[in-house]
């Protein structure tokens, strides 16, 4: 379908990948039409396990691109190569991961549809050694849109090896064909080898199409719990199958329970997510002094260095986005300190880092390297790079009560209960569902006092009551609309909710809340008025209030959006 390069932007030095479509289907309309629709798709799911995507165009004449995310790591097949089973605790940490990208997908209505190792592309971030990233994201979606499984010539869409029986036959295409193919991958990782072998294209369907897999447990150790996932992940019928990948995942997590001792590692514990100790340590040797304009060099420890930039940890204030610094990197294996400018893109504050179970602090990406410096700072990047760091000790019976009374506390709203701004981008909100989950589950299975396990469970009712209000934009919405926050409901919009779904909601809200329209409108004309009196305070008051009352009005957003963009000059 398309041809990767790497590339560098020619002024800031970052690296991305280009995606080119093979000029062979750049004369079908409806395949470069795709093409840039499925690139769309990608791009508004903005799941933080799915490959970026910054930008599409046209080089003329004919060569369709787009601009992606650049990936330093290997894909899950490159661990695949000898043939032998992975460790459970590794598998089960990617296919969740994986699961989670998907699930989102589908929730924004994107089905992968060539799901297999090689698209599973494991990098490093901060100290995780296998963080995963969805590529080549509905690529085979694009091959014709006439029939659901193959284009009109007849080709296969999808890999043979993990194409599901509906796919096989084409069949109706929904969000249950990528868990079979996840399925495929999970027998493969724990068992070595595939469920189904043929010697040409027409056998392995058929395979799919009829045969039974093996029980992975016949072909290698595996936890019956396992397996049972991976079965039902593979049943003919769709219906049979875990009818989500949030399903699936459960099914998966129970599997890596504490409890069972065989196939996993010891569980974080409940103070690992506010633990320091659960952090990566500085990076030994590099000493890094940082500077913002005007102001005196400070040491700043640095806690993951790759080619294009550096994570530094702090726990204090931040430096604002898009800063400009000096850096000064010293390091034994350096012939003399590089004195480099960086620019802020990126901040992790205390809260986000509790709830992520991430380092505190900011990323700055270096700026315009030159070609001597780059080369050190890649040399130094791969001598560094280092092994995921070991668990953190068990957390005492007091600090894990301190812990869940913290939780207990959090009562006004899920996003307090998330320890989350009322805007919070969606994938903050993944990763605090899941960061919370995994800290109570852990609790539950190895409690340390007798009233945990009750208390982890009431927590984790609460979180999933958290997940159905905020987890997916048309829950968010109506949560948003009624709690009156607009900021929330400006980030539903922004992830791709209809404006017909906006507009049904508001009608209903209005019906039921007729006065909220009323004050609305009384606040609208406020904030017109205060406007054109150059009165800014008072028109961003009157702006919000009327937001606040009907949070669902688009006009209201866009007027509001068109007042504040001039705003930073007043």
């Amino acid at each position: 379908m398309g041809t990767v390069y790497l590339a560098e932007h020619p002024v800031i030095g970052s690296r991305v990948a280009v995606k080119f479509l093979h000029e062979s289907m750049a004369s079908d309309p409806a395949i470069v039409s795709r093409f840039f629709d499925e690139a769309r798709a990608v791009n508004l799911i903005g799941h933080e396990n799915i490959v970026g995507i910054y930008d599409l165009s046209l080089l003329a004449p004919a060569r369709y691109y787009f601009v992606m995310e650049y990936l330093e790591g290997e894909t899950l097949q490159a661990l695949l190569r000898d043939g032998r089973p992975l460790d459970p605790r590794v598998a089960i940490d990617v296919l969740v991961q994986v699961c989670e990208a998907l699930q989102c997908a589908h929730e924004h209505g994107v089905v992968h549809r060539d799901l297999k190792p090689e698209n599973v592309f494991l990098v490093r971030r901060r100290g995780k050694a296998h963080f995963v990233k969805l590529v080549d994201f509905g690529i085979a979606k694009l091959r014709g849109a006439s029939v659901p499984g193959r284009t009109q010539a007849g080709f296969i869409v999808g890999t043979p090896e993990y194409m599901s029986p509906e796919q096989c036959d084409d069949g109706p295409i929904d969000a249950r064909t990528d868990v079979y193919a996840l399925g495929v991958i999970a027998f493969e990782l724990a068992t070595g080898r595939l469920p189904f072998r043929g010697a040409t294209v027409a056998q392995l369907l058929l395979a799919h199409l009829r045969e039974r897999p093996p029980r992975p447990s016949e072909l290698a150790p595996v936890d019956p719990a396992f397996e049972r996932a991976i079965l039902r992940a593979l049943e003919k019928d769709p219906a049979a199958r875990f009818q989500d990948m949030e399903a699936f995942a459960g099914a998966l997590r129970a599997v890596a329970s504490p409890a069972k001792a065989a196939a996993s590692a010891p569980a974080p514990t409940a103070a690992a997510a506010t633990s320091t100790a659960a952090s990566p340590p500085p990076l030994e040797g590099l000493a890094v002094e940082v500077a913002l304009a005007g102001g005196a060099p400070a040491r700043t420890p640095a806690v993951e260095l790759t080619r294009g930039g550096l994570f530094l940890r702090a726990d204090g204030a931040l430096p604002p986005l898009r800063a400009r610094l000096r850096l000064a990197l010293a390091h034994p294996s350096l012939r003399s300190p590089l004195e480099l400018e960086a620019e802020v893109v990126r901040h992790v504050s205390a809260a986000e880092a509790a709830a992520w179970r991430m380092t505190p602090g900011y990323a700055v990406q270096f700026v315009s390297p030159p070609p001597e410096a780059r080369a050190a700072i890649g040399a130094l990047a791969d001598e560094l790079r280092r092994e995921t760091p070991a668990p953190a000790p068990p957390a005492s019976p007091a600090e894990i009560s301190d812990r869940l009374a913290a939780l207990e506390a959090r009562r006004e709203s899920p996003y307090a209960f998330l320890a989350l701004e009322p805007d919070a981008e969606f994938s903050d909100v993944r990763r605090s569902l899941r960061a919370i989950r995994e800290e109570l589950e852990a609790v539950r299975a190895r409690p340390r006092a007798a009233d945990h396990p009750a208390r982890a469970t009431a927590l984790l009712a609460r979180l999933e009551g958290a997940q159905d209000a905020l987890g997916s934009p048309a829950a968010r919405l109506l949560h948003d609309a009624r709690a009156g926050n607009f900021a929330g409901v400006a980030r539903c919009v922004a992830a791709g909710v209809p404006a017909a779904l906006v507009e049904a909601r508001r009608r209903e809200l209005l019906a039921e809340f007729p006065a909220r329209g009323d004050e609305a409108r009384r606040q609208l004309a406020r904030a017109e008025v205060a406007r054109k009196l150059g009165n800014a305070g008072a028109a961003r008051r009157a702006y919000e209030a009327a937001l606040a009352a009907d949070p669902l009005d688009l006009e209201a957003h866009a007027a509001f959006a068109a007042f504040s963009r001039p705003a930073a000059g007043r």
